[in-house]
C-alpha cells in the first residue's frame, strides 16, 4: 500500500492530472451526446444523466485546479495536511452538487410518473450503451487512487453512479421499445436518484471527518 508521502510526489500528482484530463474529455463528449439525445427522444432518464454529467464537469474542473495547486507546493507534512483539507473541501462540494442534482431529478421523476410522456426507445438505447462504455472507462482510470484521495473519490463516485444509471436507462429503453412502457423511463430516474443519494451520504461524511480533523 502506498504511503501518504508517495501519493503526494510530483510524479503521482502528474499521473493524477493526466487521468483527470482523460476523464474530463470523455465525459464532456458524453454530456453533449446525452443532452442532445435526451431532448430528441424526450427521455427524462437520459436528461437526468446529462444533468448529473454537467455537475461532474464543474467539479472535475475544480478538482484539476486543486490538483495542480497542490502539485506546486513543497511536500512537507504541513503542506500535505493542508492539501488533504483542500481535497476534502472540494469533495464536500462534490457531495453538495450530487444532493442538488438528486433533489431536482427526484421532483421531475415524480411528475413524469404521474403524467408519462412518449419516449423514443432506439436513440435512448444507443446513448445509454455509449454512456456505459465511457463511464466504465472513467471508473477504471480512477479506480486505483480513489480509496486514498477524497478528491478523486468524489469524481469516482460520480462515475459509478452514472455507470449504474446507464444500465437503468438501457432497461428503460428496452421496455419503451418492446412494450411501450413509457413510465419505466421515469421510474429508472428515481433509481438514479437513490444511487446518487447513497454516494452523497458516504462522500459528505468522509469529507466532514477530514475537515474536522478526525482523519
Amino acid at each position: 500500500m502506498r504511503t501518504l508521502n508517495t501519493l503526494n510526489t510530483p510524479q503521482a500528482q502528474q499521473q493524477k492530472i493526466k487521468r483527470l484530463w482523460w476523464v474530463l474529455g470523455l465525459r464532456s463528449g458524453l454530456f453533449l451526446v446525452e443532452l442532445g439525445t435526451g431532448l430528441w427522444s424526450n427521455s427524462l432518464s437520459l436528461l437526468a444523466g446529462s444533468g448529473h454529467l454537467f455537475s461532474d464537469l464543474i467539479t472535475l474542473g475544480v478538482t484539476l485546479l486543486a490538483t495542480w495547486f497542490t502539485q506546486r507546493r513543497t511536500a512537507t507534512q504541513t503542506a500535505i495536511s493542508q492539501n488533504r483539507r483542500l481535497e476534502a473541501g472540494i469533495a464536500l462540494l462534490n457531495g453538495v452538487s450530487l444532493a442538488i442534482v438528486a433533489i431536482l431529478l427526484g421532483r421531475e421523476a415524480i411528475e413524469h410518473l404521474q403524467s408519462p410522456e412518449p419516449v423514443l426507445g432506439l436513440p435512448l438505447l444507443g446513448a445509454a450503451g455509449l454512456s456505459l462504455i465511457i463511464n466504465g472507462l472513467s471508473v477504471y482510470l480512477l479506480h486505483n487512487d480513489h480509496h486514498h484521495d477524497l478528491n478523486l473519490r468524489g469524481v469516482f463516485l460520480h462515475g459509478v453512479a452514472d455507470a449504474a444509471s446507464s444500465i437503468g436507462v438501457m432497461v428503460a429503453a428496452l421496455a419503451v421499445y418492446f412494450f411501450n412502457w413509457v413510465w419505466v423511463d421515469a421510474a429508472i430516474s428515481l433509481l438514479v436518484v437513490l444511487l446518487i443519494c447513497l454516494s452523497t451520504i458516504s462522500l459528505v461524511g468522509d469529507s466532514l471527518r477530514v475537515l474536522r480533523g478526525r482523519s
